[in-house]
């Protein structure tokens, strides 16, 4: 199965987007749809690429994400009874998802049909399009031979015989730990947000916020530098367990949004 070197144009993902929602979400296992199935952010998720199935799942579950977490608080709940993952929406037909999700919104079902159900199909492809960006595609058709496989943190052989490759895998677990403690924080900014109080701490909650937001900040700045440092020694492309990435998108991977 093909794997793109760059997303396919929004319309064509509008396009293949639209027969998934005229039967809704789960994705059936007929499904063969190469703009969807080949985005290179789900080749990147699917357990095993050559397979279509695999990819069908993962392509399932990255929908599931995007439309649960739709990033309009007004269209959020009308686009989960659209795509049916919404209580009461699973299983149903078209016209029922549409009258639903357009009730939902505070719309008519005319014209939610024409105007708004089109611009959540559009977002939904947006995302997938951008997520895409996110991913290096191999060069290869499977990986070199690894000691380890999986994201386990094995230190290997290799790792310690070369000093290049040494200094390679250093410089990796550095950036994609600071990748992940970037991620760590913004959790716990978006928590004490939601939730001020944190037993741990015995300052006021404003103040818990204000020192979380100060250390989300200083991590942005590592993660930068890191990246910056990175990409002058190896290049954009970096490594994570079986998967490849492209290095300057891991503040998005993150979560952090410029």
């Amino acid at each position: 199965m093909q794997v793109q070197r760059n997303p396919p144009p929004i319309k064509e993902l509008v396009k293949s987007l639209t027969r998934i929602v005229s039967s809704g979400l789960p994705v059936g296992p007929a499904f063969d749809d190469d703009n969807l199935l080949g985005l290179r952010g789900v080749v990147a998720r699917s357990i095993d690429p050559s397979d279509r199935l695999s990819r069908v799942k993962a392509l399932e579950d990255l929908l599931r994400r995007f439309v649960s977490t739709y990033p309009d608080d007004v269209l959020c709940d009308a686009a989960s009874e659209l795509f049916g993952i919404a209580l009461g929406s699973r299983g149903a037909s078209l016209t029922l998802r549409r009258e639903r999700a357009a009730r939902t919104a505070g719309f008519s079902t005319d014209h939610f049909r024409k105007n708004i159900e089109p611009k959540i199909v559009l977002e939904v492809a947006w995302l997938l399009h951008r997520d895409s960006q996110n991913y290096v595609p191999r060069e290869r058709a499977t990986p070199p031979p690894l000691e380890i496989s999986g994201d386990t943190p094995v230190v290997a052989f290799g790792d310690v015989s070369d000093k290049d490759r040494n200094e390679h895998e250093e410089a990796l677990s550095r950036l994609w730990a600071h990748v992940y403690a970037l991620r760590a924080e913004i959790l716990k900014v978006e928590r004490l947000k939601q939730w001020p109080h944190d037993v741990t701490e015995l300052s006021t909650s404003q103040e818990v916020l204000l020192k979380a937001i100060a250390t989300r900040d200083r991590e942005v700045k590592v993660v930068k530098i890191l990246i910056e440092r990175y990409i002058g020694r190896y290049g954009e492309s970096i490594e994570h367990g079986d998967g490849e990435f492209n290095a300057r998108a891991l503040l998005r991977l993150a979560g952090w949004a410029e």
